[in-house]
């Protein structure tokens, strides 16, 4: 991967493993200083020994490519993961369109069948008896609107989801540019070392 990413002062501290590796010597975490011309150069190092009781100094080893290796190993970790989370997601949201249809499906035939009872009703009163024929003219004009309202609501479903659901492999694709959002600037360090953090968690107590 590329190491364009470390070029400008780091915010907040540019390494990824801060705070998460020991020196295998004396077990203490190693801390990061940050060398170079402009300060963002990040290495490791036991040295708190040397500072607090004047032990020796133990390790030290540059940031840049160790962090470069653990960013790949992340992503190729995490990426399968998210192409099976966005696939499930999208297979969830499909589902749950269809359900809404098939809800106003039922609610249009149920509405339909009132309303032909209703014209039913109101073909088979006599003529001469004016007030049943307005009362049941009202509730076959009222079935009628019912039908109509829900007829618009399915075509208004309908049009919100007209674009084709995403398949797997128009997923595989979006969650491939997920090493290009991990690598662009306006990306937060902070996020990506949670993100370090909670795998790394993951995997120790799996």
């Amino acid at each position: 991967m590329p190491t364009g990413r470390h070029h400008g002062a780091p915010k907040h501290g540019d390494a990824l493993l801060a705070g998460l590796v020991r020196c295998r010597r004396c077990g203490r975490k190693l801390t990061v200083r940050y060398t170079g011309a402009k300060h963002n150069i990040p290495r490791y190092s036991c040295w708190r020994g040397s500072l607090d009781n004047g032990e020796p100094r133990g390790i030290a080893f540059g940031g840049l490519r160790v962090d470069d290796a653990i960013e790949e190993a992340l992503l190729r970790l995490v990426e399968p993961a998210a192409i099976a989370a966005a696939v499930e997601a999208e297979a969830q949201a499909a589902s749950r369109r269809d359900q809404v249809r098939e809800a106003l499906v039922r609610d249009l035939e149920a509405a339909r069948y009132s309303a032909d009872r209703a014209f039913r009703q109101y073909d088979a009163i006599d003529p001469q008896n004016r007030l049943i024929a307005v009362e049941l003219e009202l509730r076959w004009n009222s079935a009628l609107t019912r039908v109509g309202e829900i007829e618009t609501r399915i075509a208004a479903h309908d049009a919100s989801t007209s674009e084709p659901s995403l398949s797997p492999v128009h997923v595989a694709v979006l969650a491939a540019h997920l090493k290009a959002v991990w690598s662009a600037p306006p990306t937060d360090v902070r996020l990506k070392k949670r993100i370090v953090r909670t795998v790394n968690h993951e995997v120790r107590y799996r």
